[in-house]
């Protein structure tokens, strides 16, 4: 049961790394912020990873459903209970992140089809 927590967090990790890749047409490459540019490639890859991770964590949790329902003895229904959990949980874990990346973008006005950022600056300073 910890493995597969271990396995689940650590997906959720590994996501972000993913925004280093070089982009080919992306809407972030005229962003000229470096954390800017960072939270605008997590967002399109979560915008494109999401709905496939969201499908593969509603078929695992009906997965656990099914297991649960035709299992025979008390073990097959804990691994089909925990199924239901895993299920459950990844699902808050995928959609928070989606969530959280939304809520950063648009917090510091992050549009990913314009790629425009309008940055804070202390007036009087070169630039503002």
């Amino acid at each position: 049961m910890k493995k597969n927590l271990i396995v689940l967090s650590s997906l959720g990790f590994l996501v972000p790394l993913l925004s280093f890749a070089q982009s080919t047409g992306g809407q972030c490459i005229s962003t000229s912020n470096g954390i800017a540019w960072i939270i605008c490639r997590v967002g399109e890859i979560l915008n494109t990873i999401i709905p496939i991770l969201i499908v593969l964590g509603v078929v695992y949790f009906v997965w656990g459903v099914i297991s649960y329902m035709i299992g025979a003895d008390e073990e097959q229904k804990s691994k089909g209970r925990n199924k239901i959990i895993f299920g459950i949980i990844g699902l808050v874990v995928i959609v928070g992140m989606w969530g959280l990346v939304r809520l950063v973008t648009s917090t510091f006005n992050i549009d990913n089809q314009t790629g425009n950022i309008t940055t804070p600056c202390v007036p009087g300073t070169p630039g503002c």
